[in-house]
């Protein structure tokens, strides 16, 4: 077997099966978490995130391994962003393919600096639609290609990210974060059968109900909804919040709904 990769360094290189199919078959998943100062943010619900999408797609996973896992790659007074990849493992050639082992589980702590909040972006709408029936909308798989291309679009047309739409013309999310939408004194952000992936800042928000005075629910949000909105913002565990700027030729206030700053310092511990 021959090995061509011409991007490789040995920084980031590591003995690697290349017949694991999370390579060969993205058959897997894997999630970010933001590390500040040895603690890595909300922790638990990670964890709980990753077990769920391994249940999911029935790859056997104990959360003992993920914790050490983490605990190896971010070690005491570290900061950064904690990416945790799981796959399948190595198996035989096929979609049925046998797994020859248990799961393959990376972690790699890279640079992040979360001490200045992320400015204001426009976006676009992808011409990718979003299937709310797929797994791969449920849950954070390793299939990432659709958001590759439709934010790669977007930075070619000018933009600085897309937001995908379900078949029925509801907002789903974009291409690497949750939305909300300011209507008024109520923010809303689209529900899981609109096809939003459950993120982990997304659904932080939506158990504690306010954000400063605003009352925060899930419900469809069409693209009238959209265009009317006051503020629009996203929300990942890497930006925490986000403010939009604009969504194609519509401009909303490029700021953040009162009461995001203090989310935002309560999470970071500030």
């Amino acid at each position: 077997m021959n090995l061509f990769q011409p991007s490789s360094s040995p920084v980031h290189s590591v003995s690697f099966d290349v017949r694991d199919r999370g390579l060969l078959l993205a058959d897997g998943v894997f999630d970010t978490s933001l590390v500040v100062r040895g603690q890595i943010m909300m922790r638990d619900a990670h964890i709980d995130r990753l077990l769920d999408g391994a249940v999911a797609l029935g790859i056997p996973l104990q959360r003992s391994q993920i914790e050490g896992a983490m605990d190896q790659a971010a070690p005491p007074e570290s900061s950064g962003a904690l990416r945790v990849t799981v796959t399948r493992g190595a198996g035989g050639r096929g979609l049925a393919g046998e797994v020859s082992g248990g799961a393959t589980i990376l972690a790699n702590l890279t640079d992040y600096d979360v001490s200045v909040p992320l400015p204001a972006v426009h976006v676009q709408e992808s011409e990718i639609l979003r299937n709310p029936t797929s797994i791969n909308a449920r849950h954070k798989t390793l299939s990432y290609t659709d958001n590759v291309v439709a934010l790669r679009a977007a930075v070619s047309s000018g933009f600085g990210d897309a937001f995908f739409f379900s078949p029925g013309g509801n907002l789903s999310c974009a291409t690497a974060a949750n939305v909300f939408v300011q209507l008024g004194r109520d923010i809303v952000t689209s529900p899981i059968d609109d096809g939003a992936l459950p993120g982990v800042i997304r659904n932080w928000v939506l158990e504690r109900g306010y954000i400063g005075e605003f009352v925060v629910s899930e419900r469809s949000v069409s693209r009238s909804d959209l265009l009317a909105a006051d503020r629009v913002f996203l929300t990942n565990s890497l930006r925490l919040f986000q403010p939009v700027s604009g969504f194609e030729a519509t401009h909303f206030e490029p700021l953040l709904p009162e009461g995001c700053e203090a989310l935002r310092s309560q999470l970071i511990g500030r």
